[in-house]
């Protein structure tokens, strides 16, 4: 199973990347995206007051026939920084069906939250300087598998996605103990300018006390409070226990759920994004997570915003570090011009988890690029 599952990734890499000098006549899209970070916190040390390069993004798109397409995102992140400079996060390909339905397979964003179905690594794409809190804890950001997705016949503006997954404690071993997790989404446009979400996913963690989740994952340096203030360091976190951790002998494998709402709108002025999730394991007490997103456009170059972002977890949690984590804030973002962004973020923290409890105030700015 294992070397068939490593055929598969790279079949799916090829897919994605060998075949990018014959489609020059097919819509062959390549970006590039990186950033520079910088931060003052209360909690920093001297030393750690420096520009930071992050994480650099390349992505790729391009059609095959007139039904098939494919995408690929590959990122980079300088050794400094994390173990694993290169990453695979999206290899995958889409087959149309018809204008409405369509089907894909492969490395994929989950289409759990409006986020994390519209925003890919770059960060010039992203309202704020970093991403919700709970993407580093509860978010299966990842996933591999096949994603049935597509519009209603009969209600504008409405559609839905299902994805049959291969879980997260697989990682990228597509199918490794079979289908493991599933999500459901219904989203709805009632509005050009407005989208809401709905989605429930449900994975089983694998041997759930020596299972980070996805901690594999890297969130690039400079999200604040992800480095050297939870259990790994560097937005390493994600369940609440360490990578490093001795084995704990237990191979207890434990249900995860889910349940996630956004509410996405953008007109002319005003821009709002609402991510409201909440989540258990093992079937006990909810979790939740709350990120709020307000921003005003003063000119098509600059635009203002707020920023709020909470996580709790219940002290009866069995997979995951009980406590609560805040973040709060205002930005200013300036479009210097269309491929470069600078914002600038002045914000509180907080996270108690005992033993942990940390207060923080935060300046923080980041130069994005897109090329």
């Amino acid at each position: 199973m294992k070397l068939l599952t490593s055929s598969m990734r790279y079949l799916m890499l090829c897919t994605a990347i060998g075949v990018a000098a014959p489609l020059k006549a097919q819509d062959l899209n390549v970006n590039l995206f990186t950033h520079l970070e910088f931060d003052n916190s209360d909690a920093a040390d001297a030393a750690d007051r420096t520009v930071e390069w992050g994480e650099s993004a390349l992505f790729v798109t391009g059609n095959l026939t007139g039904k098939l397409s494919f995408l690929g995102e590959f990122t980079y992140v300088a050794p400094k920084y994390t173990d694993k400079s290169f990453s695979a996060h999206r290899y995958r390909i889409r087959y149309e069906f018809n204008r409405d339905n369509a089907v894909s397979f492969g490395k994929m964003h989950t289409p759990v939250n409006y986020w994390n179905d519209n925003f890919h690594h770059g960060r010039i794409f992203f309202p704020t300087i970093n991403r919700p809190r709970s993407f580093s804890r509860f978010i299966p950001i990842h996933e591999v598998g096949v994603r049935f997705s597509g519009m209603s016949p009969m209600v504008d503006g409405v559609g839905y996605d299902i994805v049959l997954g291969t879980g997260q404690s697989e990682g990228d071993d597509a199918f490794g103990s079979g289908v493991q997790s599933y999500t459901v989404n219904f989203n709805w446009a009632p509005s050009p300018d407005s989208r809401a979400i709905v989605s429930y996913y449900r994975d089983t963690i694998l041997d759930h006390a020596d299972n980070p989740f996805h901690a594999g994952h890297n969130h690039g340096v400079g999200d604040h409070m992800g480095m050297d203030h939870m259990d790994m360091g560097h937005d390493g976190m994600h369940m609440g226990m360490p990578m490093e951790a001795a084995d704990s002998g237990t191979d207890e494998d434990i249900p995860y759920e889910l349940l996630s709402f956004s509410f996405h709108h953008e007109n002319e002025y005003w821009r709002t994004l609402t991510e409201i999730s909440t989540n258990r394991t093992d079937g006990g007490d909810w979790n939740w997570a709350v990120y709020q997103y307000a921003g005003y456009h003063i000119s098509e170059e600059f635009s203002v915003y707020a920023l709020y972002d909470y996580i709790t977890v219940g002290d009866s949690e069995t997979h995951f570090r009980p406590g609560s984590e805040r973040r709060a804030g205002l930005g200013l973002e300036w479009f210097v011009t269309n491929t470069t962004s600078f914002k600038l973020e002045a914000r509180s923290e907080d996270t108690d988890q005992s033993p942990i409890r940390i207060d923080d105030n935060v300046l923080e700015a980041q130069l994005s690029f897109a090329f």
